[in-house]
């Protein structure tokens, strides 16, 4: 059985160019390493490469030509990945979709967790790091208000490799007393919530919580969204378990989230996504854009790996990219301004 290691190595073989870079850039997306793309006419060509590979994606568009090699490929112990269908245009609404379903399908195929996501070397890397970003000085008109209320702005933070760095620097940044309240979506093991919330919650003027069962959102604090299992919310805005792990091949899904936020929040919500490899929030955004909506991602620059952030830029929905500092200074002047509306 071949266990999927960071960065499995990938053999494409494809009889149509467009299919081979699509396939081959997606891949390469979620972390996989493609080292041989070939047409099948060139199936026997690099041997030594051949060797290599733990698992082979086969994508045959003419149906008329003959493949004899087809079933030694089949019959092998490497296993193949056939047929995923005419790849989307990548500026398409339905390309997240079919990136993350080539994902998914990857992922049972090599029976391992392919995806680089947050652990415990980074949270311990920051449980040491001095924190660099003082906040930023809270608005005049901010600085009364009663915070542990029911937020009437919710903000969505999500996140995967690289997230708790990027998402600590912009809480560290906010000052405290801002009239919003988030849910943090943080693609990590489950036996580190725990530490999370203590690393991210050290200096922040804002505090981090644990999901809890019927807790609402509160100004002044993030919802660390669970790993173990879907949530959404009752009419009064209420967190209630759904007692069903989340959909997709990770936890908590940020797609998830999103779309379960957008349907209880509505314009109340806005949505950040911050570092991470892969593209969860990508089908979401896509979506909850036929509703005006704002979501804001975080620069290539700036991050440990950039594939998420850019995903959703490219659904053409994002209207703010910057740092996790810039960012921070984005959402204090944005409430700002929505205030003295």
């Amino acid at each position: 059985m071949h266990h999927a290691k960071a960065g499995a190595n990938v053999g494409i073989i494809v009889d149509n160019l467009l299919q081979q870079h699509l396939l081959k850039t997606a891949l390469m997306h979620f972390g996989f390493k493609v080292i041989l793309t070939i047409d099948p006419s060139r199936i026997n060509d690099n041997p030594e490469l051949t060797s290599e590979v733990d698992a082979w994606v086969v994508d045959i568009l003419d149906e008329e030509a003959e493949h004899h090699w087809l079933d030694d490929l089949f019959d092998g112990d490497i296993p193949v990945l056939f047929g995923m269908g005419v790849a989307p245009e990548r500026t398409s609404e339905h390309y997240p979709r079919w990136e993350k379903r080539l994902f998914s399908k990857m992922k049972d195929l090599l029976s391992g967790d392919p995806l680089a996501m947050a652990d415990e070397s980074e949270l311990i890397e920051l449980e040491s790091a001095i924190t660099g970003s003082d906040p930023l000085p809270l608005p005049a008109l901010f600085k009364d208000l009663e915070m542990g209320l029911p937020a009437e702005h919710v903000w969505v933070l999500g996140a995967s490799l690289g997230g708790p760095d990027a998402v600590k620097e912009f809480l560290d940044s906010l000052p405290k007393g801002l009239p919003a309240g988030f849910i943090y979506a943080q693609h990590i093991d489950s036996r580190f919530q725990q530490t999370l919330i203590q690393t991210l919650g050290r200096h922040a003027g804002i505090t981090m919580v644990p999901y809890q069962e019927g807790a609402q959102v509160k100004t002044g604090e993030v919802m660390l969204a669970p790993v173990e299992h879907e949530f959404s919310f009752d009419y009064e805005g209420r967190a209630i378990s759904k007692n069903v792990a989340w959909p997709g091949p990770y936890g908590p899904s940020i797609d998830q989230v999103m779309l379960n936020v957008a349907q209880h929040f509505g314009k109340r919500a806005r949505y950040i996504l911050f570092s991470g490899m892969g593209n969860d929030g990508a089908e979401a955004a896509v979506k909850i854009s036929q509703q005006d909506s704002t979501i804001w991602a975080q620069n290539s620059e700036s991050c440990a790996n950039s594939s998420m952030p850019d995903s959703i830029v490219a659904t053409g929905h994002v209207s703010y990219i910057g740092s996790p500092r810039q960012l921070a200074s984005q959402l204090v002047n944005y409430l700002q301004t929505q205030w003295m509306k």
